[in-house]
């Protein structure tokens, strides 16, 4: 299975680098790697080309919802020869072996009549009773997941363009995560192992995630919010050596 990776950036210059470059590597043949800027300052298009197959650059900020916009109607409608469409921010950093994850469970899903969209991040955040509709020993079907590790078919994300296309208010209102998926009317795989990093921050820039920090929480206390849940020992490895960086 042919898969597109949307990365969708806005400045935070520091994790933005270690996550295009930990995705870059995992470029092939089969793997398309698709920035879409937000009108970032802290770099330029070119800088971004470095790591990326194409860059997408608007002109002015916008949100994330437009950039999500634009990844589905460009999946859609332009990268028709890819199979899966994987969404991610950047200020994530990825277990290479999480493509080959994403392929198996898909085509572990070809002889069922109806598919669900999938996510590799384990976090706590989404991992609560209320949330939980299933459980095995590997996997969990959630009821929602965080837009930093979604992962859709064809079918689905041509669902979502057709919402979008009908519905262009939905794309800026806050919350695209759950609302646009809702049209799908289905629930989220998600493995147990997390095959993903959130580090929701950089050195000197903050975010939506930033609250305990926003509210007078330290600094280790913002990272440790979307902290993945049973990570890979590849993630485990690398994350201290990303926070000494970060901070």
């Amino acid at each position: 299975m042919k898969i597109v990776i949307a990365v969708s950036t806005y400045n935070r210059p520091t994790i933005t680098r270690f996550c295009l470059d930990n995705l870059s590597a995992m470029r092939s043949d089969d793997v398309r790697l698709v920035v879409y800027d937000d009108a970032s300052d802290a770099y330029d298009k070119r800088e971004l080309l470095e790591y990326a197959d194409e860059v997408i650059r608007f002109e002015r900020n916008g949100g994330i919802e437009r950039s999500r916009a634009r990844a589905f109607r460009d999946f859609t409608y332009r990268f028709t020869d890819y199979d899966l469409l994987y969404l991610t921010d950047n200020d994530t950093l990825h277990d290479g072996k999480f493509i080959e994850v994403l392929q198996q469970t898909f085509a572990a899903q070809d002889t069922s009549e109806v598919k669900l969209p999938m996510s590799v991040y384990n976090t706590r955040w989404h991992n609560y009773d209320a949330n939980i509709v299933m459980e095995t020993e590997s996997m969990l079907v959630l009821k929602t997941m965080p837009g930093v590790s979604q992962c859709y078919n064809r079918e689905m994300a041509q669902t979502i363009t057709d919402f979008l296309n009908m519905n262009p208010e939905m794309e800026t209102v806050y919350g695209w995560d759950y609302h646009w998926p809702e049209v799908l009317k289905r629930h989220f795989i998600v493995t147990k192992t997390s095959y993903v990093e959130h580090f929701a921050r950089d050195k000197n820039e903050g975010g939506m995630h930033c609250v305990l920090e926003a509210n007078g929480g330290s600094f280790d206390e913002t990272f440790e919010r979307d902290r993945a849940l049973n990570p890979t020992e590849a993630l485990q490895t690398i994350r201290p050596l990303i926070l000494q960086e970060l901070q």
